[in-house]
């Protein structure tokens, strides 16, 4: 036991020595202990006798800062160093314009034992919000920040009963929400019978059994777990050099449900302040027709897997605002009636979807069989991801993942969000959108994580970036993200150019059959990254963005091998990328073709999917074709065809130029495959339309629709106003007209279509 005296008089004793470069040995009764005599660091040795001879030697502190073990420290070491607080990712007087914060803290020394912070809030004269505690491990800590519109005076205390206390620290930040953004909205779909409770363990009842279970612990899960979104999406994109951008959360003035603390004050009177608005959407549907077997994503032998989709935008259009079609809103939707049938081991009312239409609602929605496990409020946040009880039987263990609480509530909170990023317009890509949250979400918020049962992953201490991390959003997706108004941040500049959101790099070949010939990369929304066979060039970058870079081809001959392929890949700023197989290829069939026997020289306009717009380094078939609309007859008379006869049906089967002299060509295969190649191609399309010519007109524009893998339909817009061809064959259908239309401007040489079917 440590002895106040034997401190004391130690200390009188080393304040005589003067430190020598040969040991001082002193003989003192047993005792380890650890003191600090200005820059020089004094150990004490301890030897296992009666009367222990202590042994001090003195050597330079290390350059850089060494994380100390927990077993190589003392209380008292710690109670004496003066410990200084850094935040990592704030400066003191930043606005920002998220209610919901992540703040990172680091001590300048390590504390090797359990430790706390507790963030109180003010606005200089009231409290704000309730004082929140959180762990800090191994002097860093992590904090969820609840901000109140204007000066907000966060006061972050270090509490411990082991050592002494550093002083407080005082961050203040300035709120400002931006109120001319469009918001997300939240919804609970119920339905018209709905008992208005969710699946819930018995272990997770406490005290009441519906205390994670009904309808208002259902609406606080929502909430919370939206505003744990926006914080980290805040977090993420401030990382990747986007600044501290995320989406608004519709808002109203409610009882708020964030803090514990506004439910406990008094039942009578609980808290009302501005917070996030949760529609409860009530369905035309019963609980029978939502739990049916038949419509169970899960399901593998169900024929309607999708449908609770449809249930859930038609519920939304019943409701009215702010769902119409015409505010196009961006919808986080939970369904309440989600269930885990024991009986059939399935969970019934349930479906992970997501979709951007914008042109209408976007709707990214979950089943609420995981939210048990969510927080209500943030004081509940560490705890739900820390929680390693086993939730038992009776819930539902969405694809083997949830074998803890923790890992539940990692499935739920990111796998609705990963919803939520289709919703924004997000595909498939990295991180959250490849399901890296059931691992990695609590690292968003922890320093240290529970162990996971299913993966048998131990504790993992979250060491900032040196740890993995693959909950984030792919740049990509932030790219993409950055361009919507949601994400709108003051400052940023605004691209007025068509297609700056969805248009993809373009690499074209410059100054051809000249000695200074080379590519040139365009990005309407500026190149944030450019690639030489997974190389990066030091520019562009996220940070300085062009709209246009140049390389000539002798500089390409100087730095790569002509004889091997040059894999090129750039990143737009939107998000949108282009990959370039090999760029020798590119010089060789250049977008400027010269007619045969002729001084003629056309430029070519390409229109393609968006998959062989992104890469070509696919192993997938694909017809590319060009058609010229005018043609030179026998006597060498210049014929220009008299209509393009467009065949769009359920995808732009392709078209036919017909001539005055009652020819036609194919704009598209030529020779069937079947029959043996001997037949010439015929197109289908039952809304196909042959578009007259009129003499004297010039066509000014084309309109192209497309998806990701196929052409869906053309449009010929003439001088006089008039216009042909169908751009759907699903017109009648608004679930099914997700195309995006390109346009190419006035030319009338020739059409060049490239298609990702394989016909």
């Amino acid at each position: 036991m440590y002895l106040r005296a034997e401190r004391d008089l130690l200390n009188v004793i080393l304040n005589s020595f003067h430190i020598a470069s040969s040991p001082v040995i002193i003989t003192f009764p047993t005792v380890i202990l650890c003191a600090e005599l200005q820059s020089v660091d004094m150990y004490i040795e301890l030897e296992n006798t009666n009367t222990s001879t202590v042994e001090m030697r003195s050597h330079m502190p290390p350059p850089k800062r060494q994380r100390v073990s927990h077993q190589t420290v003392s209380k008292v070491t710690a109670a004496t160093m003066k410990a200084h607080l850094t935040i990592e990712n704030f400066h003191d007087g930043e606005t920002v314009h998220q209610r919901c914060i992540i703040i990172k803290g680091i001590y300048s020394t390590t504390v090797p034992w359990n430790d706390f912070v507790t963030i109180s809030s003010s606005d200089g004269t009231t409290k704000t919000f309730p004082p929140q505690t959180w762990p800090l491990d191994a002097s860093r800590f992590k904090a969820i920040a609840f901000l109140s519109p204007g000066k907000n005076i966060l006061t972050i205390t270090r509490s411990s009963t082991d050592a002494e206390d550093p002083a407080p620290t005082i961050l203040t930040l300035n709120y400002i929400p931006l109120l001319q953004t469009p918001a997300l909205h939240l919804a609970i779909m119920v339905a018209k019978d709905s008992p208005l409770l969710i699946d819930c363990p018995p272990s997770k009842y406490g005290r009441l059994s519906t205390a994670h279970s009904s309808l208002d612990a259902a609406v606080a899960k929502i909430r919370m777990a939206a505003y744990m979104w926006q914080a980290f999406t805040a977090e993420d994109m401030r990382m990747k050099g986007l600044g501290r951008r995320s989406f608004r959360l519709e808002e109203e003035f409610a009882v708020d449900t964030t803090s514990q603390s506004f439910m406990s004050i008094d039942d009578s009177a609980p808290r009302m302040q501005s917070t996030a608005k949760v529609h409860i959407i009530r369905s035309s549907k019963t609980v029978a027709e939502l739990r049916d077997a038949d419509v169970a994503q899960q399901n593998e032998a169900a024929r309607n897997r999708n449908k609770l989709f449809d249930y859930f935008l038609d519920a939304l259009a019943s409701h009215g605002a702010p769902f119409e079609e015409s505010s196009r809103p961006v919808v986080a939707g939970m369904l309440l009636d989600a269930h885990f049938s024991t009986a059939q081991n399935m969970i019934l009312g349930h479906a992970a979807l997501g979709c951007h239409n914008p042109e209408g609602v976007s709707l990214g929605m979950m089943g609420s069989h995981l939210a048990y496990s969510f927080p209500r409020f943030v004081e509940e946040v560490t705890e739900s991801l820390r929680d390693t009880r086993v939730p038992g039987r009776t819930v539902g263990n969405d694809n083997g993942e949830c074998a803890t609480f923790w890992e539940a509530c990692c499935v739920g909170q990111g796998a609705f969000l990963h919803e939520v990023g289709h919703a924004f317009g997000a595909p498939h890509t990295t991180g959250i959108m490849a399901r890296g949250y059931p691992r990695h979400w609590a690292r968003n918020f922890l320093t240290t994580t529970a162990r996971a049962a299913h993966t048998r992953e131990p504790e993992v201490y979250v060491d900032g970036e040196r740890t993995m991390n693959d909950a984030r959003w792919d740049l990509r997706d932030a790219l993409s993200f950055r361009m919507l108004p949601h994400f709108w941040m003051p400052g940023d500049k605004k691209i007025k150019e068509t297609g700056a959101r969805t248009s993809a790099p373009v690499v074209s070949v410059v100054n051809p059959e000249m000695e200074d010939v080379g590519v040139e990369i365009y990005c309407v929304a500026g190149i944030a990254s450019i690639e030489f066979n997974g190389e990066a060039e030091e520019e562009p970058s996220v940070a300085e963005p062009y709209k246009k870079v140049f390389f000539e081809r002798k500089e390409l001959e100087n730095r790569f091998d002509p004889e091997e392929e040059l894999k090129l890949h750039i990143l737009g700023m939107n998000g949108r990328s282009k990959t370039v197989k090999d760029l020798w290829r590119v010089f060789a069939s250049s977008e400027y073709a010269r007619i045969p026997g002729s001084d003629v020289v056309l430029r070519k306009r390409s229109v393609m999917t968006k998959d062989l717009e992104e890469s070509d380094d696919g192993k997938d078939k694909f017809w590319s074709w060009a058609t010229l609309l005018t043609k030179e007859t026998p006597n060498g008379k210049i014929l220009r065809a008299s209509s393009i006869d467009v065949r769009t049906g359920c995808i732009l089967d392709g078209a036919y130029v017909k001539f005055p002299d009652g020819t036609k060509v194919n704009c598209g295969p030529r020779i069937s495959r079947w029959a043996g190649g001997d037949h010439l191609h015929e197109f289908g399309g039952h809304a196909a339309e042959d578009v007259h010519w009129p003499k004297g007109e010039e066509i000014v524009k084309i309109q192209v629709a497309r998806e990701d893998n196929i052409l869906c339909g053309m449009r010929i817009h003439f001088e006089n106003g008039k216009a042909g061809g169908a751009l759907s064959g699903n017109e009648d259908d608004p679930y099914q007209t997700r195309e995006e239309t390109l346009t190419l401007g006035k030319w009338a040489d020739a059409i060049e279509f490239n298609d990702g079917a394989d016909k």
